[in-house]
């Protein structure tokens, strides 16, 4: 892979995924949509938003959306589609407790810092808001050693649902449901595989190194989730 160059930036993983960049398209956005039964007008961010498929989505639901992303390229891609700023996820440029919803979808597994989004989607959120948190998780086996992926792979971050749920208690942040939708995340491997031609080229697209530098041992099993979770009143 590239120096430098996120997985989500790839041209060919942006033929495979399409224009959401992960895992089961929008379907598990309209599941979040759902569960959380947003007011008209409320106010929501999507977090990571990559080239404005979900923010796009959102501002169709009649929501008050605005789109954050630190890639230069998809942030000028989504502002076609709503107000986005420039950003990362540990640090968000707004006001504490001034919105209804965070949106942080195949993010936190990337980000090097999930716990420090966590902290940050629970400061802007008002008590009582809603995450709607899709992403990676280990189901089985140890997760990644530091280091053993490069900064930005997909999978770096991947930890197992009891630590996941420790940290969003961590963030005050009390899950209301936990799904497992690894199937979602199994069909999108397999059509990498073919488009790139081997297992062993989407595992170095995953981990954003070559596999001989991944290091040895068993590798865990991820899985794909989705958790709905609220900001604990004060």
């Amino acid at each position: 892979m590239p120096q430098g160059v996120s997985p989500y930036e790839r041209e060919d993983f942006r033929r495979v995924a399409g224009e959401t960049l992960r895992p089961g398209g929008l379907a598990l956005t309209e599941r979040g949509l759902a569960a959380c039964g947003f007011a008209p007008g409320a106010r929501v961010l999507d977090l990571g938003c990559g080239p404005g498929t979900t923010l796009a989505r959102l501002a169709g639901a009649g929501l008050a959306a605005v789109g954050l992303d630190p890639s230069v390229r998809f942030a000028g891609e989504a502002r076609v589609h709503g107000p986005v700023v420039r950003g990362a996820g540990q640090a968000l440029p707004l006001a504490d407790a001034c919105l209804d919803g965070v949106f942080c979808e195949c993010v936190l597994s990337a980000s090097g810092d999930a716990a420090g989004c966590l902290a940050e989607i629970a400061r802007v959120l008002k008590a009582g808001g809603r995450a709607v948190l899709a992403d990676l998780y280990v189901r089985q086996g140890a997760a990644p050693q530091p280091g053993a992926f490069a900064a930005g792979g997909c999978a770096a971050g991947a930890v197992a649902r009891p630590v996941f749920e420790a940290r969003l208690a961590e963030a005050g942040l009390t899950p209301l449901f936990f799904e497992d939708h690894t199937r979602l995340l199994t069909e999108l491997a397999c059509k990498l595989t073919f488009a790139l031609g081997s297992a062993k080229s989407v595992i170095e697209m995953i981990t954003g190194r070559e596999t001989e530098c991944a290091g040895a041992g068993p590798r865990p099993r991820y899985g794909y989730c989705l958790c709905v979770a609220a900001k604990e009143a004060s």
